[in-house]
């Protein structure tokens, strides 16, 4: 088909949607079809207008919303503040039926407050847009899965956008709220910035280590708190400070780290890996074995298996541990090219109905089984801020001494 035809299609399916009735029922097929094609055949306008039209008249089509989220983005990239305020219109009045979930709504608010205050676009809306999301987020805060991660995500970006404004006091108690809710590195280390600013230094010092015990590799908190303290105490060596806080810390999360370790159950499963090895609850009895469940679209995953790899290779000549990275890719053909590129040693698997019997609800997730045949410890998720070897390492070896 002629590009000049589709765009007379399109042109005849926009005027149609701003006359028309809308359809019964439209398959996620043809919604499919449709956004893809307007994405690549549509000018800006053309495509913004259209894509207004989509979401508004078919806010159920999970399509339509992931276009919602697309068009108010690119109208922040453009600065254009008129198509803004329709699509953001959209939003404040999104219906109960839409396919964004109401957690959706609060996060694509911040995003798009973020992207604002970050980026310095639109700027003068983003205190609308972050206002927006935080009233979403009170509507509902007791029953909301995620609360305290949500919470401190939305006050974190109220906290930047008030810093933005000059409005420093504002933004303190801002930063105040979402630590209250939920503490992340980055959100110390901006309030001890700020306080630092202010030369609260104690206040600064107390929140850059408070940062660093939940980020001890990031350097610039290493540097800050090096820096901070050096101020406070000229006469007093930064350096051996430095050291003996690192050390602190070090212990207070390994005792942190091995408490969570628990007694559960392992169901009966089986695996065969990729070197036709068979993996089951009788040949792994007596063994420490880590069981990692991944995909190679899961980019989390992606972060965490070089770490895994690391891991790997520091105990691969152990015969009392085992290791097993189970995939739950359901395009399995993607599984051993992705393994061979990024030159992967360890041993995998597919999990098959594993997974499901582990009660895997998201990945990665990562399962070590003690030598009495019990799940020791679960680990959901990957941090980057935390040092995944170091980590895996306490855990081992506390199961190899029991």
């Amino acid at each position: 088909m002629k590009k000049g035809l589709i765009l007379t299609l399109i042109a005849i399916a926009i005027a149609a949607l701003n006359f028309c009735t809308k359809e019964p029922e439209i398959s996620p097929e043809r919604f499919k079809v449709l956004t893809d094609t307007i994405a690549t055949e549509l000018e800006y306008e053309a495509w913004m207008d259209f894509s207004y039209e989509l979401s508004k008249n078919y806010p159920e089509e999970y399509d339509a919303g992931m276009v919602l989220v697309q068009s108010a983005e690119r109208a922040i990239t453009q600065q254009d503040a008129q198509r803004f305020d329709k699509i953001f219109e959209l939003l404040k009045n999104y219906p109960e039926n839409g396919s964004l979930e109401f957690t959706d709504q609060i996060a694509l608010g911040n995003r798009l407050a973020w992207i604002m205050s970050e980026q310095l676009l639109l700027f003068d809306k983003a205190q609308a847009v972050i206002d927006f999301s935080i009233q979403r987020f009170r509507e509902k805060e007791e029953g909301l899965q995620w609360r305290n991660e949500i919470g401190a995500m939305i006050f974190d970006t109220q906290a930047n956008i008030f810093e933005k404004m000059d409005e420093g006091d504002k933004a303190l108690e801002a930063y105040g709220v979402s630590l209250g809710y939920f503490e992340q590195p980055q959100t110390l280390l901006g309030r001890g910035l700020m306080l630092e600013s202010r030369d609260d230094l104690e206040g600064a010092l107390e929140d850059y280590i408070s940062a660093m015990a939940l980020s001890p590799n990031q350097p610039m908190l290493v540097q800050k708190v090096k820096e901070v303290y050096a101020k406070l105490n000229p006469a007093e060596n930064a350096e051996k400070f430095i050291t003996e806080i690192q050390l602190s810390l070090q212990e207070r999360r390994k005792e942190e780290v091995l408490s969570e370790a628990f007694f559960n159950d392992t169901p009966q499963f089986e695996m065969t890996d990729f070197n036709g090895r068979l993996l089951n609850n009788s040949t792994l009895l007596g063994k420490v074995v880590f069981v990692d469940f991944w995909a190679t679209w899961c980019n989390p995953c992606r972060r965490e298996l070089p770490e895994f790899q690391k891991f790997y290779d520091l105990y691969k000549n152990n015969p009392r541990v085992v290791f097993v990275a189970a995939s739950t890719d359901a395009e399995k053909q993607k599984v051993l090219p992705y393994i061979q590129e990024m030159n992967f040693t360890f041993p995998v698997a597919f999990a098959e109905d594993t997974a499901t019997k582990f009660g895997v609800e998201g990945i990665p997730s990562l399962f070590i089984i003690g030598p009495s045949g019990k799940i020791r410890y679960k680990i959901v998720g990957f941090d980057p801020d935390k040092d995944f070897v170091r980590e895996m390492s306490w855990r081992l070896e506390s199961l190899l001494d029991s």
